[in-house]
C-alpha cells in the first residue's frame, strides 16, 4: 500500500498530460518577488539558529516563491492536481510540493463525500489566500510559526475522506464537516522543532527536499548523534508504519456573520528505534484547533494553536512543542491592514537522556503587514516583522540564546 500511494504521488504529473485532452487542463500560477532588509545572521534556510527565512548575507533581491498548479478533470468524478514550487532559496529551486487525485462524486443525501489521494496538505490554515495555490499566507508575507512549520515539515503522503454537510440548501445557517486520512512518509517529522526550532517565514519544502540543520556538537563523529545527517528529509518512510490524522469542523453563516471552527488530532506513529539513511523516525502527536470570524463590523479574526509531543529513540530527544497565534485584519484605504502576534515553544523533558543537547526554546513575534491588491493579478505586501527568541543551544556553537531578529519585506505578487 505505501509502494502504491508513492507511485500516485509521482506520477500524477504525468497523468495530467496522458489521460486528459488539453483544453480541460487548467493552469495557475504565482510568482512573487522581494525586497528584504533583516539584521538576522544565519537565516534557518542555511543551516542557522535565526528564526527570520532571509539573513542579511544573502542579498536584498529575492525570489520568494514561484507555483504552478495545474488542475484536470480525468473519468466521471476523478480529478488530478499538482503544484510545482521554486524559490533562491532551494538547492534544487524546483519541487513539487502537492500532487493527487480526487473523487467528488455528486451528493445523493444531505453529506458530500471528497477523497484525495496522494501527497497534499491538510486543511487546518485559517492565513492562507483564500484562492491559495499552495501554503501561501494572504494578508502577510510571512506565516506564523505554526503554519511554516507544516509548510515545511508535514505533508499528507496517503489517503483522505472528507465528509461535509452544508447548511444552505435546507435553510439552516449550519455547516459540519468530518475528516479522516491514512498516510505514510512523515517518520522525521518533530526533527526540526527538536534541533533548530520553529520559524517564521513561508518557505515551503518540496517533497524531495532536505533542510539543513545547524552544525551541532550531537551530530559530529563520535557523538551521541552520529548517524543523523546534516539535513532533514521530512517526507521519508523510514519504519513502514502508517499513521492518522482524524478532525471536524463547524461552519456558522447569517446575517453578515461568519465562524469557521476546526479541529485536528494527528499521530504519525513513529517508531522511536528506527533509523534508515540518515534519518530517525520519531513518534509525533499533536492536537490542533482553529477559529475565524467575519462580521465585527469590518475585522476579520483568526487565530490558530498546536500542542503536541515527539520523541527519538529510547529517550534520545524528547519534548513537548506548543505554538499560537492571532491574526486581525482591517480594510484601510485600498488595501488590508494586517496585525499578527506569535507565541511559541518547545519544553525539553526529564526523560531525555543527551544533556549535552538541549532541546527548549521560547519566542515570540509581531507581525504588522499591508496588502494592496493592484487589480486581479498583481497585489504589494509589506511587512514589518520582529521575533525575540531564547535558546539554550546557541551557547554550543558560541551564540548568545537570546536573540532579536528584525526585518522589514515588500512583496510584489503576480497570480495568473
Amino acid at each position: 500500500m505505501t509502494a502504491w500511494v508513492q507511485k500516485v504521488t509521482l506520477n500524477t504529473a504525468a497523468l495530467l498530460g496522458a489521460a486528459a485532452p488539453v483544453g480541460a487542463v487548467e493552469l495557475r500560477g504565482l510568482l512573487d518577488l522581494r525586497l528584504n532588509a533583516t539584521n538576522a545572521e544565519l537565516s534557518v534556510t542555511q543551516g542557522g539558529f535565526d528564526k527570520s527565512r532571509y539573513d542579511r548575507s544573502r542579498g536584498a533581491f529575492r525570489l520568494g516563491q514561484a507555483q504552478l498548479r495545474a488542475d484536470a478533470d480525468l473519468l466521471d468524478a476523478w480529478s488530478a492536481s499538482v503544484v510545482l514550487s521554486a524559490s533562491d532559496d532551494r538547492a534544487g529551486i524546483f519541487d513539487v510540493t502537492e500532487a493527487w487525485l480526487a473523487w467528488n462524486p455528486l451528493p445523493s443525501g444531505a453529506w458530500k463525500t471528497r477523497l484525495k489521494v496522494g501527497a497534499f496538505f491538510p486543511a487546518t490554515s485559517f492565513e492562507l489566500d483564500y484562492d491559495s495555490l499552495g501554503w501561501t499566507p494572504q494578508h502577510t508575507v510571512s506565516s506564523s510559526a505554526l503554519n511554516n512549520w507544516m509548510g515545511e515539515e508535514l505533508r499528507t503522503k496517503g489517503i483522505e475522506v472528507n465528509w461535509l454537510r452544508k447548511g444552505r440548501p435546507s435553510g439552516s445557517p449550519h455547516d459540519f464537516g468530518l475528516t479522516a486520512a491514512l498516510f505514510t512518509g512523515n517518520d522525521p517529522i518533530g526533527s526540526l522543532l527538536a534541533w533548530r526550532g520553529w520559524s517564521v517565514g513561508d518557505r515551503l519544502a518540496g517533497l524531495t527536499e532536505s533542510v539543513p540543520l545547524p552544525d551541532l556538537p550531537v551530530f559530529r563523529p563520535g557523538a551521541e548523534l552520529a548517524q543523523q545527517s546534516r539535513a532533514v528529509s521530512a517526507f521519508k518512510e523510514i519504519d513502514d508504519r502508517w499513521g492518522y490524522y482524524l478532525g471536524a469542523s463547524y461552519g456558522y453563516a447569517l446575517e453578515g456573520v461568519a465562524l469557521e471552527l476546526s479541529a485536528l488530532h494527528y499521530d504519525n506513529r513513529g517508531d522511536p528505534l528506527a533509523i534508515r539513511g540518515g534519518q530517525y523516525s520519531w513518534h509525533t502527536r499533536f492536537h490542533h484547533v482553529g477559529a475565524r470570524l467575519h462580521g465585527l463590523g469590518q475585522w476579520e479574526l483568526a487565530g490558530q494553536a498546536l500542542h503536541g509531543n515527539t520523541l527519538m529513540g529510547a529517550g534520545a530527544v524528547h519534548l513537548d512543542f506548543s505554538a499560537f497565534y492571532l491574526l486581525a485584519t482591517h480594510p484601510l484605504g485600498p488595501g488590508t491592514v494586517a496585525l499578527r502576534f506569535d507565541k511559541f515553544s518547545t519544553q525539553e523533558l526529564q526523560s531525555d537522556v543527551i544533556p549535552l543537547d538541549p532541546n527548549s526554546e521560547d519566542g515570540r513575534a509581531v507581525a504588522l503587514a499591508y496588502h494592496w491588491r493592484i487589480n486581479p493579478h498583481w497585489s504589494l505586501v509589506t511587512e514589518s516583522l520582529t521575533i525575540q527568541s531564547n535558546r539554550a543551544a546557541r551557547g554550543l556553537l558560541g551564540q548568545s540564546p537570546d536573540r532579536i531578529e528584525r526585518s522589514l519585506t515588500t512583496s510584489l505578487r503576480w497570480r495568473f
